[in-house]
């Protein structure tokens, strides 16, 4: 019924529009038509405030809405001047309804850029917050050079779980150990735990056990995939798995040394990105075989981009990667010593 309804009222306004015209029975088509554009502009001013990834689905609902705002508007522009007690009052529900739908959607959009307001307000001090701890570690750091773990260790225990401005600052450094960065990947804050496993310090344990047991191991899918701690097993199944959960991570495993060499293998040969082959070229485990592979690849996929400079990377790096070994000396056959005879 909410398809035939999204679907059918539309339908129905363009015939009785159609109809009018047809009987040359112009009257209040302008009105409708004006109230047509507010309903649907108004609903599409609102929709375009909001940041939610799903807000587009709203505009499947703007013909619907300027519908109904223009049945409204039809009603009044057809009865607003008609001695007709009913169709007087159908006149003024008209105008009502048409009035009463525009500035709902305007109400709508206004409270939501509000929310975006406080929201940006929240994150701006949020921010701050995070830049203040960020010089204090600094700080810290630089007076503890001999000790920097022990003091970052120390500096964290010290703090609540809940301080998360201070977490998020401390987990930016590599001079954690490895025990507080395990528990810190476990905690309930997807920020600090994401934070945790990107650490360049976290273990494969950590990182393994994260994938495995947490609630929404997609959310670290990114970091799982470029973290060179990540267990090959690992990768391979979120390489295998992304396509039907999260995309955009073959750049990822291209710069990641620890990618197994079979999905390097599968990205220099089947990836249509200039981008993540140009971080393949950068990736120690890099041979010629993977670089031939990858030049192969780009022959088949022309690219008009003039300021490419993949191509030019290849040819950079075949003399070092794809140098032919030189061929070692022969040993010079020793000459035999003739023993003097004994007198």
């Amino acid at each position: 019924m909410f398809l035939l309804g999204l679907v059918g009222i539309p339908l129905a306004y363009a015939a009785m529009l159609v109809s009018l015209l047809a009987r040359r029975s112009r009257t209040g088509i302008g009105i409708s038509l004006l109230f047509f554009a507010l309903a649907a502009g108004s609903a599409y001013w609102a929709i375009i405030q909001s940041r939610s990834s799903t807000a587009g689905i709203g505009m499947i609902g703007l013909p619907f809405i300027g519908a109904v705002g223009g049945f409204f508007g039809l009603a009044f522009g057809r009865w607003r001047a008609s001695t007709d007690g009913g169709r007087s009052v159908g006149a003024l529900l008209g105008l009502g309804g048409a009035v009463l739908l525009v500035a709902f959607n305007l109400r709508e959009g206004f409270k939501t850029t509000s929310k975006n307001r406080v929201s940006d307000e929240k994150q701006a001090a949020f921010s701050a917050e995070i830049e203040r701890d960020r010089a204090l570690i600094a700080a810290g750091l630089g007076q503890n050079e001999n000790r920097q773990r022990a003091y970052l260790d120390s500096s964290i225990r010290s703090r609540p779980i809940t301080d998360r401005a201070f977490l998020i600052a401390a987990l930016e450094n590599d001079s954690i150990s490895p025990g507080i960065l395990d528990t810190l990947a476990n905690s309930n804050d997807l920020n600090v735990a994401l934070q945790a496993v990107r650490n360049p310090n976290t273990d494969s344990a950590t990182l393994a056990r994260v994938y495995r047991t947490h609630s929404i191991p997609y959310y670290f899918f990114q970091a799982l995939a470029g973290h060179q701690h990540t267990p090959p097993q690992i990768l391979r199944a979120i390489y295998e798995t992304r396509p039907r959960i999260i995309t955009g991570l073959d750049i990822w495993f291209a710069r990641n040394p620890a990618t197994p060499r079979d999905i390097l293998e599968r990205i220099a040969t089947t990836s249509k990105e200039r981008f993540v082959i140009n971080e393949l070229l950068q990736n120690p485990a890099l041979d010629c075989a993977l670089l031939e592979q990858a030049a192969k690849n780009l022959q088949a996929t022309p690219h008009d981009d003039t300021t490419d400079n993949t191509v030019a990377q290849i040819q950079e790096l075949r003399p070092t990667l794809c140098a032919k070994p030189a061929p070692k000396p022969e040993a010079r056959a020793k000459k035999p010593v003739r023993k003097k005879p004994r007198r």
